[in-house]
Order: C-alpha cells, then sequence, then structure tokens
C-alpha cells in the first residue's frame, strides 16, 4: 500500500540555518540578554511591573549588585523622606518607584550612591563639628569623673569619624566603578 503523500524517511529533516538564527535571536529577545545589564531601563510604573523586572535583573547581576539596588531604592526613599515630597510608606514607596520609572540600572544605583555619599559627608561634618566644640570643654579641678568622660567622650567620637570617613572613601569607591564603565 502505498503512503498518500509518497514515500517518506522517517528521518526528521534538519532546520535551517536560517531557522536557526531565527530562534536564537527569539530566546535572545524573550530572555532580555544581551548588553551591560546595568543600562537595562528600571520598569517600576507599578509595584507589580518593579517586582516583575526586579526579579528578572536580579538573574542578570552579581550579588552585589543587587544590594546596591536595594541600597539605592532605600537612599532614593530617604531623599523623599528628607525632601517631604511623600508621606507613610506606601506614598514613600509609591514616589520611590516613580522617580526610577525608566531610568537604567546605572542611573539609578549611581544617584543612590550620590546622596548617599551627600548624607555620610554631612554626618562626617556634623561629627567633626561636635568633636571641635567638645575639645572646648573643660572640667573643674579635681573633677576627675567629668574628665573620664570628656576623654572617653573623646575616644569615641574619634572611632566614629574613623568609622565615617572610611564610608565615604567606600562610596567615593564605588561611585568610580559604577561610572568607569560608562566612560568606555
Amino acid at each position: 500500500m502505498n503512503h498518500p503523500l509518497g514515500t517518506r524517511s522517517h528521518r526528521p529533516s534538519r532546520p535551517s540555518p536560517a531557522a536557526l538564527l531565527g530562534a536564537a535571536a527569539c530566546l535572545f529577545l524573550v530572555s532580555g540578554c544581551g548588553g551591560d545589564p546595568m543600562e537595562h531601563k528600571v520598569n517600576s510604573a507599578d509595584q507589580v511591573s518593579f517586582s516583575i523586572w526586579e526579579s528578572k535583573a536580579e538573574s542578570s547581576l552579581a550579588p552585589d549588585q543587587v544590594a546596591d539596588i536595594k541600597a539605592a531604592l532605600q537612599e532614593y526613599k530617604f531623599h523623599i523622606m528628607a525632601d517631604g515630597s511623600a508621606h507613610g510608606s506606601e506614598a514613600i514607596d509609591a514616589a520611590a518607584l516613580e522617580m526610577i520609572n525608566g531610568k537604567t540600572l546605572r542611573e539609578v544605583i549611581l544617584q543612590g550612591l550620590n546622596w548617599e555619599l551627600d548624607r555620610t559627608e554631612a554626618e562626617r561634618a556634623k561629627l567633626e563639628d561636635s568633636m571641635k566644640k567638645n575639645a572646648q570643654m573643660t572640667t573643674r579641678p579635681g573633677d576627675t569623673a567629668s574628665a573620664n568622660y570628656l576623654s572617653d567622650l573623646h575616644d569615641r567620637q574619634v572611632a566614629r569619624l574613623e568609622a565615617a570617613a572610611e564610608e565615604v572613601k567606600k562610596t567615593r569607591e564605588r561611585i568610580t566603578a559604577e561610572t568607569a564603565p560608562a566612560a568606555k
């Protein structure tokens, strides 16, 4: 008995190179791969969009970059609270998402780092000012308790100042590291 379509081999046919190229292009587009993931735009039109974008983005980033995203988002929220442009956690979250929507991941992280630098430099300057004022304080003769207190306070402030200076230094290094690839 003859097959209605003629004799056919049971061996599957090989896809053409054009079909393979088309399939690869589709996979490339669907997976979101390609290029520097730091140049991908943030989709945060609403919380659901951001959650979907965030889970996809986190799969293509190094753990330190994921931490940078979270730290930058926190800095956006600090900035919004300090500015007074929104009140309450839901409104602050919504304002932060609105601010980052459509920006590249690199832009979001750099803005967060710059705000962190501003904040840590202000904290360091405030601490230096307090130390100068405390250094001018004197105790009454024989008041060893107050003298010991001031000495201990000075030691604690020196340690805090060193930690604040280190935080400023690290933030500047992170800014430099994030801007280096963009300068290529």
